[in-house]
């Protein structure tokens, strides 16, 4: 008498699965976290864009430039970008020592995983780009003080004048 024989996978076909399906991750990681840092760049300058517009309504309402809190106040921003972080990036304003001119900035919470460039935009409304070291910032809030709390010293109030970190972004 003949016993059946169960249908089974053997080690080995398990084995080349796990091989096949490692391949595979191997080839598409890398592109899923590039593709993840692009959106969050993206979103960073899409949040500086929308920071220029809420200025100009903010000026026209109150005849001065207003800081993150104040366009939160007013609802002109919404709460995660009002709160200086946003889709991976933070977000914060440069003292610029006057009511009538402001200096945004955004840079990457981990710097070469959630973005790898940081972005500025100015009351002159042109957006700029850089590629600077953003990993030690420890700042919390959003006042930033280039050179304390690890935010970079090429953060500055007027980026058309450091040609050598920051580039215009085609808009």
């Amino acid at each position: 008498m003949v016993v059946g024989r169960r249908k089974a996978f053997t080690l080995v076909e398990l084995m080349i699965v796990l091989a096949i399906i490692a391949i595979i991750a191997a080839f598409a990681i890398p592109n899923l976290m590039k593709s993840r840092m692009s959106a969050n760049e993206t979103s960073a300058v899409g949040s500086l864009r929308a920071l220029m517009s809420a200025q100009a309504t903010y000026m026209n309402r109150h005849g001065v430039y207003g800081d993150l809190a104040g366009l939160l106040a007013e609802r002109l921003v919404d709460a995660s970008l009002g709160t200086g972080r946003k889709a991976g990036y933070r977000v914060g304003v440069l003292d610029t020592g006057s009511d009538f001119a402001y200096c945004f900035v955004s840079a990457p919470i981990d710097d070469g995983k959630s973005g790898e460039k940081e972005f500025c935009v100015t009351q002159q409304g042109t957006l700029y780009q850089a590629n600077l070291d953003s990993t030690s910032m420890t700042v919390e809030g959003t006042a930033w003080t280039p050179g304390e709390d690890g935010v970079p010293s090429e953060f500055t109030t007027a980026p058309e004048d450091d040609s050598d970190n920051w580039t215009p972004i085609n808009q």
